[in-house]
């Protein structure tokens, strides 16, 4: 990790302080309110420290996977699947943490975007006028089936070379502003309502719990107890962070950890069955081939 890394930077300093290679920035095409970078990442990422922005921040990944990992300084990793149409949003007032690791083939292809400060309290102001100094941006983690193909525009644009001065870029950035502020924040004294899904921390609560308890059964129900809401509200505004339905998404960690075991040890197929919480090895066996496309047989023998 860079020792020189501050707690703190701006937009315009950003990639100085990130790792990979940046193959197209918008700061030469002299874009006004949109800071765009295109990044080809490293297969392997020890640790690096991202620093906080007054500017909100949307990372999207355009393609490739990695078994992901964050956390707050000093604090406990948080590991996440990455795949293409992940991306987060953030406006992190402290530093953070982060660690990667990519199949052969399939590093990230990251677009990393802040949205400048004043089209940003623009945005806010329009929606919550007089109200603006306390609204928050609500961490989140997931698919977006809007703003995702407004970064796969923003790609288009940058990999096009579109000037700064061009009509096309105005419009982008009051669009991802708008849609930033209209999704992903809240006004800090009021109760999260939860507006495009579950913030940051509900979501690492109800991680934690299904990756402690993958060898058990675990419900609906004893998901939305953890973050105090109905099960069927739960369920809602789970899929809206995740894309995925609470028990898709425990099928997935699942399957995800099996995968882990079979890769490092030599354990029979039954006893990582039982412990990523199949009971019956033909049930984990038809599981296991719907979501990676083989068999545990067929996975281990390819390794």
């Amino acid at each position: 990790m860079n020792a020189n890394t501050p707690d703190r930077s701006t937009a315009a300093a950003f990639p100085r302080y990130l790792t990979g290679e940046v193959v197209a920035d918008s700061v030469a095409l002299q874009w006004p309110g949109l800071y765009a970078r295109r990044w080809r990442l490293p297969r392997v990422v020890d640790r690096f420290l991202v620093p906080a922005t007054p500017e909100p921040h949307i990372s999207c990944n355009l393609r490739g996977m990695a078994e992901f990992r964050e956390r707050d300084v000093g604090g406990a990793w948080i590991t996440r699947q990455i795949r293409g149409g992940d991306l987060f949003v953030t406006r992190s007032r402290t530093p953070y943490e982060v660690r990667f690791q990519s199949p052969p083939g399939q590093e990230l292809d990251n677009l990393s975007l802040h949205i400048a400060v004043e089209p940003f309290l623009a945005a806010l102001k329009a929606r919550y006028p007089g109200s603006a100094d306390r609204v928050e941006v609500v961490d989140y983690f997931g698919h977006d089936e809007i703003l995702w193909p407004i970064c796969l525009t923003c790609a288009e644009l940058l990999a096009a070379r579109v000037p700064g001065k061009s009509p096309c870029v105005a419009a982008l950035t009051q669009l991802f502003a708008a849609h930033l502020v209209e999704k992903y924040t809240d006004v800090a004294a009021k109760t999260p309502a939860y507006r495009g899904g579950l913030p940051i921390r509900q979501l690492r609560k109800v991680e934690d719990y299904v990756t402690e308890h993958l060898a058990e059964e675990i419900s609906i129900e004893s998901l939305a107890e953890l973050v105090e809401l109905s099960s069927s509200h739960f369920s809602h505004v789970f899929k809206e962070s995740t894309g995925m339905t609470p028990l898709q998404f425990v099928t997935r960690q699942r399957i995800t950890r099996a995968q882990q075991l079979i890769r490092e040890t030599s354990r029979s197929l039954i006893e990582i069955a039982l412990e990523v919480g199949y009971t019956s090895p033909s049930h984990f066996a038809q599981v296991f081939r719907r979501v990676v496309g083989v068999t545990p047989t067929e996975f281990r023998s390819s390794l």
